[in-house]
């Protein structure tokens, strides 16, 4: 018997953040675990001047592209949201959401947007457990600050997975970080190979990536998903070289390695102290400048004055500040490269590169994260 108050709709599209979107009286409504072409019942749980946004309560004609999640907790953990739709369409769909945030955002075709797809499960090398209130490991619950147990994570890496199966239904993972947390209900864990490095117990970790050694601090940031990596760096690079290059929001300096044997010069830039401390070892060799900055520190000052042939940007979720984009269309560098983490962010800031003379060359969708709605991209620009 349908849920009362239930209404029925017909999903459009999935949006960014994964929900289907739905039209009800003219009004979207979003629904998680919905997909494109499906007729569903839904219940609105929130009903705004603008959109409403229901609860998914019956699928009434399936999409040929849904399948069955293969983690026994989806639905209930807050990490996965797409394990409902097949892989192959997953990669699709993020290239359709990217599409129509550069046409909706930037007023840019993009056209049909490429894509490199990961190993769809057993990717994630690093990863935040949490313990329940019994000390069980875990991960926290959707739409909640309660944690739900996991007896393992199928979309982590497999000495992480091994890690967390074999300490499943018991509090010995709680027994042994317990005393490196100091306290905390969460720690961080990184797998590569057969190893698991795990927060308190072991800091710098080093990794090869596209064939080089990069090193970084296990609480600072970078990359979860290295197995795409090592397609990323070489397509963000390729055919790029000069005099000088500046690496923005730099991070430890993983671009900057790479730009260090096809430039004479690399001017990192970070503002976090520990990551620059990192670069520096990273980058090799001799001419390379490292600023403890913020980016917006860095734009006022001399070295930000000097002519660059290139500039690589990999800014946080919000993309690039405004005095950011001041010193891109001030500087007018011939080559950038812009790694993003939010489409919305990098859509709305290629609009304002294109206003300031800049050509989107190319955009590509990276699936760094699968059964997640999350969406990286690779967007090159030219100026004359």
């Amino acid at each position: 018997m349908p849920e009362e108050g239930a209404v029925r709709l017909r999903i459009e599209r999935l949006v960014a953040g994964g929900d289907g979107l739905a039209f009800r009286d003219g009004k979207a409504v979003f629904v998680p675990f919905a997909l494109p072409g499906e007729e569903v019942l839904a219940s609105i749980e929130e009903d705004k001047r603008d959109y409403s946004r229901a609860r998914l309560v019956e699928v009434l004609e399936t999409s040929r592209h849904r399948s069955s999640p293969i983690c026994p907790i989806y639905g209930e953990c807050g990490g996965c949201n797409l394990q409902h739709l097949e892989y192959e369409r997953q990669v699709e769909e993020k290239a359709l959401i990217a599409g129509e945030l550069f046409s909706r955002n930037a007023r840019i075709d993009a056209g049909r947007i490429a894509t490199v797809p990961s190993l769809p499960l057993a990717y994630r090398n690093r990863m935040q457990l949490h313990f329940t209130r019994s000390g069980r490991i875990g991960f926290m619950r959707r739409a909640s600050s309660e944690v739900v147990e996991a007896r393992t994570c199928p979309i982590a890496q497999r000495s992480v997975q091994s890690w967390i199966e074999e300490r499943s239904g018991t509090s010995r993972g709680y027994a042994e970080m317990g005393g490196y947390v100091a306290g905390k209900d969460r720690f961080i864990a990184f797998g590569y190979g057969d190893e698991v490095w795990l927060e308190g117990q072991r800091g710098v970790v080093s990794v090869s990536v596209a064939g080089r050694g990069v090193s970084f601090h296990l609480k600072g940031f970078f990359q979860s998903n290295l197995y795409l990596l090592d397609y990323l760096v070489p397509d963000a690079l390729a055919g790029l070289s000069g005099c000088r290059a500046a690496d923005l929001y730099c991070g430890v300096g993983l671009f900057g390695s790479f730009l260090a044997s096809s430039f004479e010069s690399v001017v990192c830039v970070e503002e976090n102290p520990y990551a620059i401390a990192l670069a520096k070892e990273n980058v090799r060799g001799r001419g390379h400048e490292f600023h403890a900055l913020s980016v917006e520190d860095w734009s006022r000052g001399a070295s930000a004055a000097q002519s660059y042939d290139l500039v690589v940007v990999d800014p946080p979720r919000t993309g690039l500040s405004s005095s950011a984009r001041a010193w891109l269309a001030r500087a007018a560098v011939p080559k950038l490269v812009y790694v993003s983490c939010d489409p919305a962010t990098l859509a709305r800031d290629a609009g304002e590169l294109a206003a300031a003379g800049y050509l989107l060359e190319s955009v590509k969708v990276y699936d760094f994260y699968p059964q997640t709605s999350h969406i990286e991209c690779l967007a090159r620009f030219s100026r004359e």
